[in-house]
């Protein structure tokens, strides 16, 4: 979690009418020819937007990437090799690009690419990779995407409905709010279709071939990732997790894994004898920092630790901590919800006053009340926000530095929950120095199995509380049934 700016803003006025809209929808796609595809030989919608614009709006939201993934992850030997695979790949793709390469300093499991050759990969999906052969597999996918000129194609798709999103977000009023619930412009716009998955796959299965890596590795990574996603249902239980991930945009099917092993024996190369380079890769991401990241603050069990900015809470029995670089997200039982995060306000401004006429302007409030938190000025009021009882509290940690607890509970719900949700903002504090200095985060362990070790011997060592042997098999790539081999090496998680 990183500092933002207040934000519960005003709710618009919206004119017009929804019939106005699906006129303009219907007019943008009209103007959308089709045309054969270069790169795939399907046909394909013409996109409205030219390879040059496209160019642009890719370095114009670079940045804006960079920001909203924790920033570039601080490893410039990690950031070189990952952009020499992209290198090897591009050279064998059907379009000449410049591509920029960004190693993002984020857990959640993702890689992407913009149009402009702006490609992404962050450090949660390199910890889940194998091997060099895996990740060019990711990459050539996604420039896949590129070569085909899909990001466009959607753009084009989604215009229409990116309007009716706009004006959706525009009802729903404030996006502080909008984030908690689950309700945002980003859910009303198109992601990458069916068919445009499976061409992004045949495309990066051919790279693949055509760079010397093996072809087969594609189709692993696809069931690793499977087996990632379903570990991560089984924490998370019935409750939501936090992030977009690659797994929201690229669903791991079984038929797409059929589908790129399909087309990996269509380039009449047999598995394994393509370069896979595994101990390279290895050597490469160890010691890489795996989950979160001191610089935004750690989940550790039910505790939230920030060591750089010096503060802790604890979520009650029962919910979940989950972070990402805008907020701190705790789900509970009963759809109940609580968002954390923190801003800045002017000295000399009251906490109560920063709360009523900043954070929650122009939204109606009651019951504002003032209190001490821990040795520090905080102040709490009530609200209706979008069919929630809300709870806003604000605590002043510094003159001019404010943290805030935006608490969500349903109304059939009752009180059921007042006192785990008190807890929660009651157990905010300060830590000092010598306390942040003892929170180390989670990293990436290379170690050689030695004779006699089994799975079971070796996932001891993961630093976690639970589902140790399941997590050290999914992070390695091993089924069920498979055995580890003396000699060879491994990935832990350690402290």
């Amino acid at each position: 979690m990183t500092l933002s700016k207040p934000g519960i803003r005003n709710m618009p006025k919206i004119a017009g009418n929804w019939r106005h809209l699906a006129v303009i929808g219907l007019s943008l796609f009209s103007l959308a020819g089709c045309a054969v595809n270069s790169s795939t030989g399907s046909m394909q919608f013409v996109p409205l937007m030219s390879e040059a614009e496209e160019a642009r709006v890719g370095a114009e939201t670079h940045p804006k990437i960079v920001k909203a993934y924790g920033g570039v992850y601080d490893n410039d030997a990690l950031g070189g090799y990952v952009a020499g695979v992209v290198a090897r790949i591009a050279a064998s793709s059907d379009k000449r690009v410049r591509y920029r390469t960004t190693v993002l300093d984020s857990d959640v499991v993702n890689a992407f690419a913009l149009p402009g050759g702006y490609v992404y990969v962050t450090r949660g999906l390199l910890a889940l990779v194998n091997d060099e052969a895996e990740l060019a597999g990711v990459l050539g996918h996604e420039i896949g995407h590129v070569d085909a000129r899909h990001s466009a194609q959607r753009q084009t798709a989604a215009m229409g409905t990116s309007i009716l999103g706009a004006v959706v977000g525009a009802v729903v009023g404030n996006d502080v709010v909008s984030q908690v619930l689950g309700v945002g412009q980003k859910g009303f716009l198109a992601s990458y279709s069916r068919d445009q998955e499976y061409e992004a796959d045949k495309l990066g299965v051919r790279t693949l071939a055509r760079s010397g890596y093996d072809p087969f590795a594609q189709a692993d990574f696809l069931h690793s990732m499977d087996a990632e996603m379903k570990l991560q249902a089984r924490l998370a239980g019935s409750q939501s997790g936090g992030g977009t991930s690659w797994f929201a945009s690229h669903p791991p099917t079984p038929d797409r894994v059929r589908a790129a092993r399909a087309e990996a024996r269509a380039s009449g190369i047999a598995p394994g004898k393509g370069r896979r380079n595994r101990n390279g890769y290895l050597s490469h991401i160890n010691g890489m920092i795996y989950g979160d990241s001191p610089s935004q603050g750690i989940v550790d069990g039910n505790r939230f630790v920030h060591p750089q900015l010096r503060f802790s809470f604890s979520a009650p029995k029962g919910f979940r901590i989950s972070n990402s670089t805008q907020a701190v997200m705790v789900t509970g039982p009963e759809k109940t919800i609580a968002k954390f995060d923190g801003a800045t306000k002017p000295a000399g401004v009251p906490v109560a006053s920063y709360l009523a006429n900043s954070w929650a302007k122009n939204v109606r409030i009651g019951n504002l009340r003032r209190f001490k938190l821990n040795g520090m000025n905080a102040a709490s009021a009530l609200a209706r926000v979008n069919n929630y009882n809300a709870r806003l509290v604000v605590i002043e940690y510094s003159p001019t530095r404010v943290y805030r607890f935006l608490l969500g509970t349903l109304p059939q719900v009752g009180g059921r929950y007042d006192k785990a949700l008190q807890s929660l903002v009651g157990s905010f504090h300060r830590i000092s120095k010598a306390q942040a200095s003892r929170v180390k985060p989670r990293r990436v362990k290379i170690v050689k199995v030695r004779s006699g070790q089994t799975v079971a011997s070796v996932a001891r060592r993961m630093a976690f509380s639970s589902y140790r042997e399941q997590r050290f098999r999914v992070l390695n790539g091993l089924d069920a049934a498979q055995t580890l081999r003396a000699g060879e090496r491994v990935k832990i998680i350690t402290r």
